[in-house]
């Protein structure tokens, strides 16, 4: 149970980074508008990006093929819960697109890939969105 908990906080809080949610939030108070600047351009640097898109791999790896240790017997599952590992590694990938420059494959490819990702960020968000919930809600009937 701890693990569904951590990972619906985490596709939650992705969600989040990809919806760019204080870019769409503005109210009159400055300081609040100000602070709303700086979570921005916080996750604006690439560094943090990479982090969080690097860890979001490895969580969403590691969610697909984690044993369940919610049963006596606490045998691996193969397809651990593979909505939230998909989405995991989805939004993982969206956030951090650079991620590419690792595969040796044409540049035109590449910059698809790079139009690709910038039109379905949002899309990318929702989804992350959605899953986190219904993760929360079915954590025992994901899918499999």
């Amino acid at each position: 149970m701890p693990g569904v908990i951590l990972l619906v906080l985490i596709l939650f809080f992705y969600s989040i980074v990809l919806l760019e949610i204080w870019d769409k939030v503005k109210l009159n108070s400055p300081t609040f508008n100000s602070k709303l600047e700086e979570i921005k351009s916080f996750f604006d640097k690439g560094s943090v990006k990479f982090i969080m898109a690097f860890s979001g791999l490895i969580i969403g790896i590691w969610n697909f093929f984690a044993p369940d240790f919610g049963y006596p017997e606490g045998g691996p599952t193969i397809i651990g819960a593979l909505l939230p590992s998909i989405a995991m590694i989805l939004s993982s990938v969206v956030i951090y697109p650079g991620i590419i420059e690792i595969l040796n494959i044409p540049q035109e490819e590449k910059n698809k890939y790079y139009e690709f990702i910038e039109k379905y960020r949002g899309v990318a968000g929702v989804i992350a969105l959605v899953v986190a919930i219904l993760h929360a809600i079915l954590f025992k009937i994901i899918l499999f």
